[in-house]
Parts: C-alpha cells; sequence; structure tokens
C-alpha cells in the first residue's frame, strides 16, 4: 500500500476514514494525476489512501476480482481497464454508476463504461493506436504522405525499404555494414497486443466492430482474412522477431532505424523522439484505412473509475471520480501527455477549459501518454490532433463479460497461425472458438 494526502482523519458527515483508490499505476508518485488527488483533497478536506495493485494486467484483474467477490476488498474507487467494464460489472465487482454521462466525454469512449445498458463507471484516460512512420526515409523515395490503406502500405514499405537497404550496403561496402531496415513492426507477441491488432486488421477488412459473433455475416470472413493479412505482412514486410514484440520493443527497432513504419500507442512516441526528431525524422499518422471506404480504426485503449461494490464511502468515491475527471482535470491530462475522454479538454487553448493546478505542479515525474513530463510552460504533445482524431473513429474490445477468454483464444490460435506454414485450418477454426469464448461456452 502506497499513501498519499496532505490532510488526515476522518471525512466530513455520515462516512469516515480514507477513501481507498486501487489501480495498477502508482499514483503514489508526483506527477498530474496525483496532484489532481493532493487538489481534491485540500479542497474538501477528506483523504485518499492509494492502493498500488501488481505491475502485470493479469495479476491487477485478478486481484480485484478475487477481493470484489470475497465481499472484503476495502476498495471505494477501482481504476480499471477498459477491457474489464463487463466482466466486472457481471462479477458484481463494481456497482453502476447510476447516472448517464455527460456529452462532452467523447462518443467512442463513452462506450468502453458501458454494459447492459447501464453506465459503470467514468472514462479517465484513453488511448488509440497509431501509424509511426519515417518522414525524412519516405520523403527521400518521393512519398510526402503516410499510406492511407494497408495494401498501400505493404507496396509502399517493400520498394522504400528495398531501396534504402540497397544504398546503404552500397555507401557502407568498405565500412560496418548498416542494420537491415523491414518495412514494419508490430506487437505480435502472444498477449494482449496481439489481439489488439487482430481486431484492427479485422475490421480493416469490413468486420463491424458492434457485432457479437464472428461466425454470421461478412464477419467470418473479415476475421480470417484480417489474420491472413497479419500473417502476409509478417512473411512480407516484418522480421519474424515481431512474433516476440511488445511496445517496448518494437519501439527499440523504430528507434533504432530498424522499419519504416511501426504501429503503437502514443505512450511510446517521447522515447522514439529521443533518438529521432520529430516532425523531421518521424511522424505520426492514424491507422491505414480500409480500401472500400477509407475508414480508420483503432482499438480504445485507457482506463475507467468506478466505484468498488463493497465501498462503505459511495458519496465521497463518486465526488472523488467527478472531479478526476472533470473538463478541467482532462484538460490537465492532455497537457502533461495523457490522452483525454472529454471533447472540450481538445479544443484550441483559449476556448479549452482551464487547467486548475499550478504549472509547476505538474512538472514532476509521472509517465503519461507521452512517456515522460511535459515541459513548463505546459503545451499540448505534439501528436494531439492525430490522436483525437484516431480516438473518435477508434471503438472497444468486445464487451463481454468473457473477453478475457476470448483474447487468450486469439492469443493462442493467431500466434500458431503466424508461426506456421499455411495454417488454413487455425483459421477456420479460430471464428467459431472465438464465439465460444465470448458467449462463456469456451
Amino acid at each position: 500500500m502506497a499513501a498519499s494526502g496532505c490532510t488526515s482523519g476522518p471525512g466530513p458527515g455520515p462516512e469516515k476514514g480514507a477513501i481507498v483508490l486501487a489501480t495498477g499505476s502508482d499514483l503514489s508518485s508526483s506527477g498530474v494525476r496525483q496532484d489532481l488527488i493532493r487538489a481534491w483533497e485540500k479542497r474538501t478536506g477528506r483523504t485518499v489512501r492509494i492502493v498500488r495493485l501488481p505491475d502485470t494486467a493479469d495479476g491487477q484483474r485478478s486481484q480485484l476480482l478475487a477481493a470484489g467477490q470475497s465481499g472484503d476488498s476495502h476498495y471505494d474507487v477501482l481504476n480499471i481497464d477498459v477491457a474489464w467494464t463487463a466482466e466486472f460489472a457481471e462479477a458484481g465487482v463494481i456497482r453502476p454508476w447510476g447516472t448517464s454521462l455527460d456529452a462532452d466525454f467523447l462518443d467512442s469512449v463513452v462506450k468502453t463504461a458501458e454494459y447492459e445498458g447501464k453506465v459503470w463507471g467514468v472514462p479517465f484516460n484513453t488511448d488509440a493506436g497509431l501509424l509511426y512512420y519515417r518522414k525524412d526515409i519516405l520523403h527521400e523515395y518521393g512519398h510526402d504522405q503516410p499510406p492511407s490503406n494497408w495494401g498501400e502500405l505493404k507496396n509502399v514499405a517493400i520498394q522504400v525499404a528495398d531501396a534504402h537497404n540497397r544504398k546503404a550496403a552500397r555507401a557502407a561496402k568498405h565500412g560496418r555494414k548498416p542494420p537491415t531496415m523491414y518495412g514494419m513492426v508490430a506487437q505480435l507477441r502472444p498477449y494482449e497486443g496481439l489481439t489488439v491488432n487482430t481486431l484492427e486488421s479485422t475490421w480493416a477488412n469490413g468486420g463491424d466492430p458492434e457485432a457479437t459473433s464472428f461466425t454470421k455475416g461478412e464477419q467470418v470472413g473479415a476475421l480470417q482474412q484480417g489474420v491472413a493479412d497479419v500473417k502476409d505482412r509478417l512473411d512480407s514486410i516484418m522480421p519474424h522477431e515481431a512474433t516476440t514484440m511488445d511496445e517496448t520493443e518494437s519501439r527499440r527497432w523504430f528507434a533504432d532505424g530498424r522499419a519504416l513504419f511501426m504501429r503503437n500507442w502514443p505512450v511510446e512516441y517521447a522515447s522514439v523522439a529521443e533518438k529521432l526528431k520529430e516532425g523531421v525524422q518521424f511522424a505520426v499518422a492514424q491507422l491505414p484505412g480500409r480500401p472500400t471506404d477509407g475508414k480508420r480504426m483503432s482499438v480504445l485503449g485507457g482506463q475507467n473509475l468506478a466505484i468498488s461494490a463493497g465501498s462503505t464511502r459511495p458519496a465521497g468515491a463518486r465526488a472523488l471520480i467527478e472531479a478526476l475527471t472533470s473538463p478541467g482535470s482532462e484538460r490537465c491530462l492532455l497537457e502533461r501527455g495523457f490522452a483525454a475522454t472529454r471533447d472540450s479538454a481538445y479544443r484550441e487553448a483559449a476556448k479549452a477549459p482551464d487547467c486548475p493546478l499550478p504549472p509547476g505542479d505538474a512538472e514532476r515525474g509521472e509517465r503519461g501518454a507521452t512517456g515522460r513530463p511535459a515541459p513548463a510552460p505546459a503545451r499540448e504533445p505534439a501528436y494531439t490532433r492525430t490522436l483525437y482524431a484516431a480516438l473518435r473513429a477508434a471503438e472497444p474490445r468486445p464487451r463481454s463479460a468473457h473477453y478475457q477468454t476470448f483474447s487468450k483464444v486469439v492469443q493462442i490460435r493467431v500466434s500458431e497461425y503466424l508461426n506456421s506454414r499455411g495454417g488454413a485450418a487455425i483459421a477456420d477454426a479460430l471464428a467459431r472458438e472465438a464465439d465460444e469464448a465470448l458467449s462463456g461456452r469456451g
């Protein structure tokens, strides 16, 4: 447990004691989210005690489920991954929010807090996948815009990477051989990143993010073609090492000049910028769109705040959540590098809500979507406009109480397929097994 607070003692009214917030990220460290909590404590006279959960997502989820189902969690507020909403609601670990969310929240993000016609939490920070690309190298070979669809990306990747490698080899004829540049890297290790890449490829092939089955209508072909496209990219423009990559390892390859394109989250932007010049050597764009209608879709990431079903301080928990997700707080989060969940946060600075924190308060430590603290004075991250467009077009993962089982099925089957020769039978079985998992029969 990690404790924080500028005040001590019981809260006002009938609710006594500190409000306990359980989270997988260390909000007890200095940073904008901790500053928002501290500011709320000063205003209300309440104390917030933060319980840090295990570092891994599986560990966090397991601990929260076990504590909630035992009826002895002592938590008031849960900071949960957006993919867990349905499961936690079904398991009785969180309580309904009780009211609809106001219209300022991004429509795409609101979906992550809804299940079975009810709202179960409030979006805290969000995320969307982006296409990183080597702007300087593309320009050198006559491409001043990133590819508009995945087929174009493959063709450009083959052409430009081959030309670049030939030129580099000639220049290094009498010196040290440069590293090979591949067309692309992505997160294809069998973990949640592989599920995300599979869903995005499925949607790019006409899949419907709102569909509840992968074995009906166009969903069958979309899933199969989506998986086939991931394998095709692996076999044609990616290193085989991509099957062992997560966000960090794929970022290393891209920043080291070993990949022309990369699919990744904004959290890796600052780390790339430490090696490459942002806006000069590299840039980011929305993910490539469908060839039919040009629609660009990413899987939504992020976290929601929910009231624990076992909370003995629900009024205080609600007040804290409302403060942390207010228009001003969301603007603070954006200025300090997180992806904000409210539309108003993305307005031009003069028209956006004012961040209530003094500029100096948020200059310390916490790593947000940029991966490092923003310098003073606060400013929007360089990719803000692109991220805003990506968030509005993004979609949640399947909203099922059995999502984790579904994700494991995808990880196992797609990983088998990517590491096989042919493997059509694996792709054919995936749709049926995915449906069984989502319905709880798997």
